[in-house]
C-alpha cells in the first residue's frame, strides 16, 4: 500500500492493529509492533514518517524509547498514546521536545477512532530519511559532501619573537547537505560511516577534495597548509601512506602542504601499527597533528614515541581559560609539554579576543576558532587567506 508510513508500538497487539486500521482508512501505510526490538528493526526497514508510541511497554518504557529516537536523530512526527493521566503524558511530551523530537499530538486511551482519524487527516507526513551506509555511499557518488575551511593563525608571542600574527592555513571540515534531510552533522554520519564500512571511501573523498583545492589555490599563488582528519580505521590500512603519496602526485601537491589530524584514541587499538603508518607518513613529508589532546586516554609514552608535529589543545580547556586559573594551568602545562617534545601547540575553540590574548600569553603557537574566523566555503577561504597575507606583508619604506 502506498501513502505516508506510520509505525505503531503498543504492548497490546489489538490496540496497535486498531490504530493501523484507522490510519489505513486515512490513506496511511501502517504497521504495528508490540516490543522495542521489533520497533527498532521496523524503523530501519519500514522508514516511517509518523510514529505512534505507547508509554508503557513490556521491555522498555516510552521515555527511554523517546531518548533512543533522539539519539538516532529521528525526524519523524510522533504521537504519544497512553492511559496514564494527562500530567504524565505532558511530561513525556516536554521531554521529547526538549530532546529535539517532533511531538505533534497526545492521544488518551481508550482511543476514539473518529478523533484519531481527524488527527491523522490533518497531518502532512514525509518519509523518514535514514542515514546509513547506502546513503553515505550515494552522498559520495553525487558530490553531496563538501569541505568547509576553518582558518588557522600563527601567533606572535614572547616565546617565538614574531612581531605580528600570520595566517598559516586551514582545517578542512567535512559537511553533508542531504537532498531530503538538509544539513547532517558529522557527529551523526561519521559513526555510521565507521560501522557500515564506508569510512575508507569517505576519507578518500575528503583527501581528493582537499588536494584538489590545494592545487587550485596554488594556481592562484596561494600556499596555505590544509589539515585533514583521519579516523582510527584509516590507521589499520598498511598502504595508507603510499596511497596518500599517490594522491598527492596525481594532484601535483607536495606532501608538506598537508597536515594529517587524528585523535588521541585513534592510535590506541594497535599502537605498533599506528606508529608504523605515522612514521612512514612523516618520512614521506606529511605533518601530523594529535587532535583534542587532553580528552582521551593516550599515555605520555605514546605521545613521546609517535612522530607528531603539533599538539592541538581541546576547546574544553580553552573555552574558559580567560576566567579559570585551573584551565590556564592545564593549558600552560600542555604548551610546555608540546614544546619540550619539539611540537607546536595549537589552541582550538578561540571564541573571542580575551581567550586569544590568554592563549597567546600562555605560549600557544597557533589558534583557530570562531573568534578568528568561522569555517567557510573554498572561495571565501581563498579570499580570506589572500587578504590576510597582503595585510601582513612587510611594508617597504618609500625612497627619500
Amino acid at each position: 500500500m502506498s501513502g505516508p508510513r506510520v509505525l505503531v508500538i503498543d504492548d497490546e497487539a489489538e490496540i496497535g492493529e486498531l490504530v493501523v486500521s484507522a490510519a489505513q482508512l486515512c490513506g496511511y501505510n501502517g504497521e504495528a509492533v508490540t516490543n522495542a526490538q521489533d520497533f527498532r528493526a521496523k524503523l530501519a526497514d519500514f522508514k516511517p514518517g509518523l510514529l505512534v508510541l505507547d508509554l508503557q511497554l513490556p521491555d522498555i518504557d516510552g521515555v527511554m524509547l523517546l531518548r533512543e529516537l533522539a539519539e538516532r536523530g529521528s525526524k519523524a512526527k510522533i504521537i504519544i498514546m497512553s492511559g496514564f493521566d494527562s500530567k504524565v503524558v505532558e511530561s513525556a511530551r516536554q521531554l521529547g521536545i526538549g530532546r529535539g523530537l517532533d511531538i505533534v499530538a497526545m492521544v488518551q486511551k481508550p482511543i476514539r477512532i473518529k478523533e484519531l482519524c481527524e488527527l491523522l487527516k490533518g497531518m502532512t507526513v514525509e518519509e523518514e530519511v535514514v542515514i546509513d551506509g547506502a546513503a553515505i555511499a550515494n552522498g559520495i557518488a553525487t558530490n553531496a559532501f563538501w569541505l568547509a575551511f576553518q582558518p588557522k593563525v600563527g601567533l606572535a608571542n614572547a616565546l617565538n619573537g614574531a612581531d605580528m600574527d600570520r595566517p598559516v592555513g586551514f582545517e578542512a571540515l567535512l559537511r553533508w547537505q542531504h537532498p531530503n534531510r538538509g544539513f547532517v552533522p558529522p557527529t551523526e554520519f561519521i559513526p555510521v560511516a565507521e560501522t557500515s564500512g564506508q569510512m575508507a571511501r569517505l576519507t578518500e573523498h575528503v583527501i581528493d577534495m582537499a588536494l584538489g583545492q590545494v592545487h587550485a589555490w596554488e594556481q592562484e599563488n596561494l600556499f596555505p597548509t590544509v589539515a585533514i582528519n583521519v579516523s582510527a580505521s584509516d590507521l589499520h590500512a598498511t598502504d595508507f601512506a603510499d596511497g596518500l603519496v599517490d594522491r598527492c602526485r596525481d594532484y601535483r601537491v607536495k606532501p608538506e602542504r598537508l597536515m594529517i589530524e587524528l585523535t588521541e584514541t585513534a592510535t590506541m587499538s594497535d599502537p605498533v601499527l599506528a606508529m608504523d603508518i605515522l612514521t612512514r607518513l612523516r618520512i614521506k613529508g606529511f605533518r601530523l597533528s594529535i587532535d583534542d589532546f587532553g580528552t582521551g586516554y593516550s599515555s605520555l609514552v605514546q605521545l613521546q614515541r609517535m612522530p607528531f608535529s603539533e599538539l592541538k589543545i581541546d576547546r574544553a580547556f580553552v573555552a574558559d581559560c580567560h576566567m579559570s586559573p585551573q584551565a590556564r594551568m592545564i593549558i600552560k602545562t600542555m604548551v610546555d609539554l608540546a614544546h619540550n617534545l619539539g611540537l607546536s601547540a595549537i589552541a582550538e575553540g578561540v571564541e573571542n579576543n580575551e581567550i586569544l590574548e590568554t592563549v597567546r600569553e600562555l605560549g600557544c603557537d597557533e589558534v583557530q576558532g570562531f573568534g578568528i574566523a568561522k569555517p567557510m566555503p573554498a572561495a571565501e577561504a581563498g579570499a580570506w587567506f589572500r587578504r590576510e597575507i597582503e595585510a601582513h606583508e612587510p611594508k617597504v619604506a618609500a625612497a627619500t
